[in-house]
């Protein structure tokens, strides 16, 4: 808790597109402190995600040192102005995280995983081994972490930075690596979906995040994910080589392409347009698979089955923004489907198409 925290900090004051910012560094024992991960402005946690980042931090502070660009915050009024150039933490007030959750998680998970070695070499009265692990602790307790923080923000604000840092700062990386890397089988085999399926609507090869004005139908960034989606259910952070549970490798590609291509009959003839539909959605893209996945594991389908149930939908949803299938997404002050993206929005929405496929067989009895 910051409660009784009060720091004097050395800061540059600078103002990047008419916002007011500080840049600085912390201690990570002390920035644990006084800052909060705000659910409304941030995506959940990725396990996985953060699990890697902790992995990495524990065996690189092992040999040497590690380095991470600025941690982003929003002041939230956490901060007050001393003089020029230095500033003061207001006790009890708290930042908020924009980017730099998972890494932030992620070290204090290995603080945790230290701390627990520590004290099992003590329990065994390996003394030497327990002040190996402590050298450890205190380093990453005191890595500096650089900071930049954005002075009076709103909510609004704040998640429309989260966005523009963690979405479309990483479109074109995360394209070229689909496009490109030649040790992903997922972004091989999307690229190999992407020239079989290219003729029948159109992808981006480039980008990730399809705004309003891109007329592509979805991305291969956005169909790699929902491959992952739809060979091994997992929805979040997938690293490694394919776990095929319900077909050989041989396979993927045939089931990938039905299932994309089921999407000419599913969604309506203006797919594309976001303004007017969510089919282009990468939500509802993803979710979809996510189903088909789950048809195959928990009701014991084959692909082709799930595949043909899938249909179904086109009879329940309109597939427009106002549908009261995509009631729980949707944002009655900007009109449309928000925030589909994060994992268990994906995941709600799959269990509510789930649901209206059940009730269609029942109906149809």
């Amino acid at each position: 808790m910051n409660n009784h925290l009060l720091a004097r900090v050395k800061v540059q004051e600078y103002r990047q597109f008419g916002r007011s910012v500080l840049l600085t560094k912390m201690p990570f024992r002390v920035l644990q402190s006084i800052f909060t991960v705000d659910g409304r402005v941030q995506r959940e946690l990725d396990p996985r995600r953060k699990n890697a980042i902790r992995d990495f931090i524990l065996e690189t502070v092992k040999e040497g040192t590690f380095y991470f660009s600025p941690f982003v915050f929003s002041a939230r009024g956490a901060w007050s102005r001393i003089r020029e150039g230095e500033w003061e933490v207001v006790p009890g007030a708290k930042m908020a995280i924009l980017d730099g959750q998972h890494r932030a998680k992620a070290l204090e998970s290995a603080l945790r995983k230290l701390e627990f070695e520590k004290e099992a070499y003590e329990d065994h009265g390996d003394i030497e081994k327990a002040e190996e692990i402590q050298k450890w602790i205190d380093i990453l307790e005191s890595y500096e972490i650089a900071m930049q923080i954005y002075l009076d923000l709103s909510k609004d604000d704040e998640r429309q930075l989260f966005t523009d840092i963690n979405t479309e700062r990483k479109e074109a990386h995360g394209g070229l690596v689909v496009k490109y890397d030649q040790r992903d089988r997922y972004a091989e085999w999307t690229r190999t979906l992407v020239q079989r399926l290219e003729s029948k609507f159109e992808i981006e090869r480039n980008l990730s995040r399809l705004t309003t004005t891109n007329s592509s139908l979805t991305s291969m960034v956005i169909m790699k994910k929902c491959l992952i989606a739809l060979i091994e259910g997992n929805v979040g952070y997938k690293e490694g080589e394919p776990i095929c549970k319900y077909c050989r490798e041989d396979e993927v590609l045939d089931i990938a392409e039905r299932f994309f291509s089921a999407w000419l009959q599913l969604f309506p003839k203006q797919a594309a347009n976001r303004k007017k539909y969510v089919s282009g959605l990468s939500g509802v893209q993803i979710a979809l698979a996510y189903t088909v996945y789950r048809l195959v594991e928990e009701e014991e389908k084959s692909y082709t089955e799930a595949l043909e149930h899938l249909q179904r939908l086109k009879d329940f949803t309109s597939w427009r923004h106002d549908d009261p299938l995509f009631a729980p997404f949707y944002d009655e002050k900007k009109k449309q489907v928000v925030r589909l993206s994060e994992q268990g929005k994906v995941k709600k929405l799959s269990e509510l198409f789930l649901q209206e496929m059940k009730r269609k067989a029942v109906v149809g009895r």
